[in-house]
């Protein structure tokens, strides 16, 4: 659990904390894991007495005990999810075509790279086309392939055909 907020005179960051990637108030955590505890454990516990009185096998009527505890601990979960909804921070930004190729490259330059759209399926191509993606990528490679080969073919500002 990481801390993203404060105090509640913060803004509306205060108070939110970070579990498994989730962004969430923290009173809203401890009341939720109070509830499991609060249904898991009575449960556990009224089941194992009912199951030992009635089961001759003694080890699986604790065993279906247990099953119940987390039962319980599920109920607890599904209601906490609709009680506390999630408190995502989204930001959104509309990247240039210049911005969205220096993505591109950052992804390349990451330990296992972008890869290459010659590997790419037709689904995968077309998905890239409509998204309007393609020709990011197709500039981030010819700009990988220029740094990794500095001596390759240039185009000079005269054109394709002008004398280096």
């Amino acid at each position: 659990m990481s801390q993203v907020g404060a105090s509640a005179s913060q803004g509306p960051e205060a108070g939110l904390v970070e579990v498994w990637g989730d962004t969430v108030n923290e009173t809203h955590v401890k009341i939720s894991v109070l509830l499991g505890a609060g249904l898991a454990v009575p449960t556990f516990l009224v089941a194992r007495e009912v199951l030992s009185a009635t089961m001759e096998n003694q080890d699986l009527a604790k065993t279906y005990a247990m099953l119940a505890g987390l039962f319980a601990c599920l109920v607890a979960a599904i209601v906490s999810a609709r009680l506390f909804e999630p408190k995502r921070i989204v930001s959104e930004q509309t990247l240039d075509r210049e911005q969205q190729i220096e993505a591109a490259l950052d992804i390349a330059r990451q330990p296992l790279g972008m890869g290459r759209l010659s590997d790419l399926d037709d689904a995968g191509r077309e998905e890239l086309r409509r998204l309007g993606l393609e020709e990011v990528f197709e500039e981030a490679e010819r700009r990988l392939a220029a740094q990794a080969d500095p001596d390759g073919p240039h185009v000079d500002a005269a054109g394709p055909g002008a004398a280096r």
